[in-house]
């Protein structure tokens, strides 16, 4: 998994207290909040993806399963060569892929790791 991915991953999780708990039963508060940082600050490199892969292994050793799933074998279908209209979550600092397509009377949701609202943009590509 590249580590866009693993950051759009580790994103969605700040939202929910589970992974904080899983991190905490092996005292490893440092390195979530660490890697929180990172995001937070943009600091997207070897050492927030070191840190991210340690933060799999936490996850891994404490519920068996990993935080980051790989998939084999997909390929996104062929980019729509017109406007499709639709638009997708974006996150206003660029650090993330966002979060799923914006819907019609829908409040944005909030980047955990910027603080900020996610904003409409386009299809990811």
């Amino acid at each position: 998994m590249d580590l866009m991915a693993k950051i759009t991953t580790f994103c969605r999780e700040l939202d929910d207290p589970t992974l904080l708990e899983l991190v905490r039963n092996q005292n490893k508060e440092g390195l979530f909040q660490r890697a929180k940082d990172a995001v937070g600050a943009g600091d997207i490199g070897p050492a927030l993806e070191a840190d991210l892969d340690a933060l799999d292994e936490v996850v891994q050793q404490e519920t068996g399963q990993r935080l980051f799933m790989v998939t084999r074998g997909y390929s996104p279908l062929p980019r729509y060569q017109g406007d499709p209209g639709a638009q997708w979550w974006t996150c206003p600092v660029g650090r993330c892929a966002g979060r799923g397509r914006v819907r019609a009377d829908q409040q944005p949701p909030v980047c955990a790791a910027a603080g900020e609202q996610l904003v409409p943009g386009p299809l990811p590509g």
